[in-house]
């Protein structure tokens, strides 16, 4: 007798650790008389305050400006001087005019075009953010670029922009 209830005993605990296993994995209730044994779940509902970016807070819910400068705004404006200021990105975007490689053109404009919205050349920035969306129409930034090339907007993105380079740490 006491066999009978070792094995009766066994598989009952075989029993409930399988419903406990797949109750836990798959959410069901095999055995109903067993689930009274399993701890109930307190359901916690949290609102996740989403903590916004500093380029989000400083472009203050416009999404145009914020996707704009989330494309352009330098991460390590110094290695991207070292390869080259605006004039000599000018000059390699006039050698990939002349070779055909509009692509390459425009990324080159669009550098120069970064590096003067860094400087805060207005100006600058609109010719060369206009001149990349013009060499390279079928460029996936072609919207972003043409956005920055319109004096409303560029105005808006350098001042974000330098707030922006205020605010983060330079690099070495």
């Amino acid at each position: 007798m006491a066999i009978g209830f070792t094995l009766l005993l066994k598989d009952f605990l075989y029993a409930l650790s399988l419903e406990i296993l797949l109750s836990s994995q798959f959410g069901y209730a095999f055995m109903a008389p067993l689930s009274i044994f399993k701890r109930k779940k307190e359901e916690k509902v949290e609102k996740k305050e989403e903590k916004k970016t500093l380029l989000e807070e400083l472009c203050k819910g416009n999404k145009e400006l914020y996707n704009a400068l989330s494309r352009t705004l330098l991460l390590n404006v110094d290695s991207t001087k070292s390869a080259g200021g605006i004039d000599k990105r000018i000059e390699r975007a006039q050698e990939y005019e002349e070779k055909i490689d509009h692509v390459r053109a425009s990324i080159e404009y669009q550098v120069a075009g970064e590096l003067a919205l860094f400087e805060g050349k207005k100006d600058l920035a609109q010719k060369f953010f206009q001149k990349a969306a013009e060499v390279d129409p079928s460029s996936p930034y072609r919207s972003v670029l043409e956005f920055l090339a319109k004096k409303e907007n560029t105005e808006k993105a350098i001042a974000v922009a330098k707030e922006y380079y205020a605010h983060t740490p330079k690099s070495t």
